[in-house]
């Protein structure tokens, strides 16, 4: 019974440390400051009608209203969005992404675990004698 109790608590520890370090990493929170035109922020707000990034502050469906539309004035859309185009080169990293949770939830998660074991190991051991 004892290593059954011992198994139980470090499997909800490891569980709830694991949530804990990756809860909000992945949200996204959106300002109006983070699209360049209107029709950018109002694809967001059409995906999700409850507005959670609130760009939508007055109500009225229209989301961002102090940008400017994406298209020209009279209602066509733009044909080229860059003047010049340009020449070179672009660096390409080495492929590696600051916007995951990393491998710091991967690596509490593994001790928690390699930590689980041991536990039961010394439970049953000291169940024995």
């Amino acid at each position: 019974m004892r290593l059954r109790t011992t198994a139980a608590a470090t499997a909800l520890a490891t569980a709830g440390l694991t949530l804990a370090l990756t809860g909000t990493a992945s949200a996204a929170d959106l300002n109006c400051s983070d699209f360049a035109t209107r029709d950018q922020a109002q694809a967001v707000l059409d995906a999700d009608r409850s507005d959670p990034n609130g760009l939508d502050r007055d109500g009225d469906g229209v989301a961002c209203e102090s940008l400017p539309t994406g298209g020209a004035e009279d209602g066509t859309a733009l044909t080229a969005q860059v003047a010049d185009r340009p020449q070179g080169a672009v660096a390409a990293g080495d492929g590696s992404s600051t916007q995951g949770p990393g491998v710091l939830p991967y690596a509490v998660g593994g001790l928690a675990l390699v930590g689980a074991a041991g536990a039961a190991v010394a439970a049953r051991r000291s169940a024995r004698a």
